[in-house]
């Protein structure tokens, strides 16, 4: 009886605190999108940025990520933006943020002039998805991001184009 008291305890003790941090990191990403939504974008990154810091593996990293690296495009500070682009791309390789991260990095490389960079991702943004326009002449995809921007990709037979709240973000073609 005593043995199993212990058991009992011990495990409550192991999972109790880690709900109560869910809750805290729950806390944190509602006021993000809160400030969002009252256009505080200096309150949603710094919301964002606690999160990254205190809770690295919690759910919203993919968003928090996103959202730094939008947050760093726009200052322009492009060297942490792509920083935080690249920790989406190599932690979150099947995220649906994808073709608008690559969309980012082929801009800052656009602006810091690197050729090699700017092929890399324009190979990378027309091979991800492969678009059968049989019946269409475009495809699209949606993403909304933290900061309550929609983005669209759409994708031609010889181009690609990427809307950023509803304003042609970037272009790239074959």
């Amino acid at each position: 009886m005593r043995m199993r008291v212990w058991i009992i305890l011990t495990g409550w003790l192991l999972f109790v605190p880690a709900s109560g941090y869910a809750g805290e990191v729950d806390a944190l990403y509602a006021k993000a999108l809160q400030a969002a939504r009252a256009g505080r974008v200096d309150f949603v990154f710094m919301y964002c940025n606690q999160i990254d810091r205190e809770y690295p593996r919690s759910r919203y990293r993919e968003q928090v990520l996103f959202a730094k690296g939008e947050y760093f495009y726009e200052l322009p500070a492009h060297a942490l933006a792509k920083e935080a682009f690249e920790k989406v791309l190599e932690e979150y390789p099947q995220s649906p943020a994808k073709l608008f991260v690559l969309s980012y990095l082929h801009k800052i490389a656009e602006a810091e002039g690197k050729a090699e960079s700017i092929e890399r991702f324009r190979k990378e943004i027309l091979t991800l998805r492969q678009v059968g326009l049989v019946f269409k002449e475009t495809k699209e995809y949606n993403y909304s991001s933290p900061f309550y921007r929609s983005y669209r990709a759409v994708f031609y037979i010889d181009k690609v184009e990427f809307y950023r709240g509803g304003e042609l973000f970037a272009a790239v073609s074959q």
